[in-house]
């Protein structure tokens, strides 16, 4: 007898994160696919979420409004939420390009560690990339919404504020239409050990395995690598080998789960020498 097709709830795209959603969406759908391929499980449902306030998600997750949602993680969301535990964008959450105004690329032209701590930083209140900067010296700001992120760095209460290498030339694009003088440096990238995971809650261990089972398939076949080579959020990154002459500064994450798949090379891609 067939089993029941389930629906796996995931979060539709926004004007406001269109591609960040959009890739989750085609990443769950890749992966469900795989798991598909001997039997019809799942399908993806996609669910309109009205108030978008950028700190919501987890509470969103938490509460059954969506099955599963994409985080940096840390040692509390591993806690609260059943991780499957395969960086979803290889790893690339980690490498980090800074958004900034214009008049003050030249602060980072040539920045050592010790001027970028004592440059005041803009980050998300309860974002892990608040405590990972923190705990490496930085300054920084703690902001509950990423309009307001925007609105203090136009203000120049922060004087930059990281993205992931992937997020910040299309955030970049997007924030220009109302601040023309925002610029990205783009020839220095903070790193640190940051995976982002797909999360479901506690109770659906079944989905956790079958999501990991479908992913290790995408990797295995070539399908994930070319996903994020043709995707219009992670296509930028790549070729890999253009990121070489860069200026990388490492920093640590005391925060990284020591379940974290850090030795398996099939997960992970690295940019700097």
């Amino acid at each position: 007898m067939a089993q029941d097709v389930h629906s796996i709830k995931v979060r539709k795209p926004s004007a406001h994160d269109q591609y960040g959603e959009r890739f989750l969406v085609d990443a769950v759908s890749l992966f469900v696919s795989k798991v598909n391929q001997q039997e019809k499980r799942y399908k993806v449902e996609q669910i309109d979420i009205t108030d978008r306030q950028l700190m919501n998600f987890e509470s969103y997750l938490e509460r059954g409004f969506f099955d599963v949602n994409y985080f940096g993680t840390s040692e509390r969301l591993e806690k609260t939420f059943l991780p499957v535990r395969i960086p979803l964008f290889a790893g690339l959450l980690g490498y980090r390009l800074s958004i900034v105004k214009g008049k003050n690329l030249a602060l980072f032209a040539n920045a050592s560690l010790e001027r970028l701590k004592s440059l005041p930083v803009c980050q998300g209140s309860i974002w892990a990339d608040s405590d990972i900067l923190e705990h490496n010296g930085f300054s920084v700001l703690r902001v509950s919404h990423y309009e307001f992120i925007i609105r203090m760095l136009d203000a120049e209460r922060c004087h930059y504020f990281p993205r992931g290498i992937f997020e910040g030339a299309f955030e970049l694009a997007i924030l220009q239409k109302n601040y023309p003088d925002f610029r990205l440096v783009d020839n220095l990238v903070i790193y640190y050990p940051f995976p982002a995971y797909l999360f479901v809650r506690k109770d659906q261990q079944q989905l956790a395995g079958d999501l990991k089972r479908g992913f290790e398939a995408a990797i295995a076949d070539g399908s994930y690598r070319a996903l994020l080579q043709q995707h219009p959020l992670t296509r930028n990154v790549f070729p890999l080998d253009k990121w070489r002459d860069r200026r990388f500064i490492h920093l640590d994450n005391p925060n990284l789960p020591k379940a974290t798949p850090i030795d398996n090379a099939d997960y992970w891609l690295k940019l700097d020498p």
